[in-house]
């Protein structure tokens, strides 16, 4: 019988939820980070390959680094900015301040979570600058929906509801929610993209949370 299975039927001895489910829960837990460690080694061992490349002169690495992390650093700013039309230059500006500053990266983390720290700091100076834009008064444009919208467009428009909530919060709650549901980091990377304590993130996620719960009030009850 395979391991896996006799480990099962120790605790699942019916099929049914194992009797001691708080364990089981917690070693399932336990596999994923260890799995989640081992992934993380893996790239920062790839990483140390391509940064010690780029230190002797190989400037070519640097478009490999680009191909392979481009894509989500954008993700990560057009959630954080939730506007496009500055999701390219932020890229384009987190990937200069890393050519800039690749040869002293230490890797002491992987590239990603240095990306994103780059990525996070970029947006927050966006962030900033539009705000003081945001001084000037700029009307709105106000769109009816036509009666017989549809509900793929009523759809559309509850994802940009949350989308919204999620925007109107600010970086020191925004942030972590992106980073933890959207990207789906782990708690580790987290703290160390934002440069905060596990104990800190919590109570973060936790307000944060609450405040969507009360700003999606109508959307929760339906």
């Amino acid at each position: 019988m395979p391991r896996k299975l006799r480990f099962y039927r120790r605790f699942c001895p019916c099929g049914h939820k194992p009797a001691r489910a708080g364990f089981f829960t917690v070693f399932c837990k336990f596999l994923a980070a260890v799995r989640s460690n081992i992934v993380v080694m893996a790239e920062i061992n790839d990483d140390e390959s391509l940064v010690k490349k780029f230190k002797q002169g190989d400037e070519s690495v640097f478009e490999r680094i680009v191909r392979q992390y481009s894509a989500e650093v954008a993700v990560v700013a057009n959630r954080l900015l939730g506007w496009p039309g500055e999701v390219e230059d932020v890229t384009q500006d987190v990937f200069l301040a890393a050519y800039l500053g690749l040869k002293k990266f230490r890797c002491q983390c992987s590239l990603k979570t240095w990306l994103f720290t780059i990525a996070i700091n970029k947006c927050r100076s966006y962030r900033y600058k539009r705000m003081l834009r945001r001084r000037q008064t700029i009307p709105r444009l106000r769109l009816r929906m036509p009666p017989d919208a549809d509900k793929s467009l009523m759809d559309s428009e509850t994802v940009e509801r949350i989308g919204r909530a999620i925007r109107g919060l600010s970086a020191k709650y925004r942030e972590p929610i992106v980073l933890r549901y959207l990207q789906e980091l782990p708690t580790e990377e987290i703290c160390r993209i934002l440069g905060i304590s596990e104990n800190s993130l919590q109570v973060r996620l936790s307000r944060a949370r609450k405040r969507l719960r009360t700003e999606l009030a109508e959307l929760i009850e339906e």
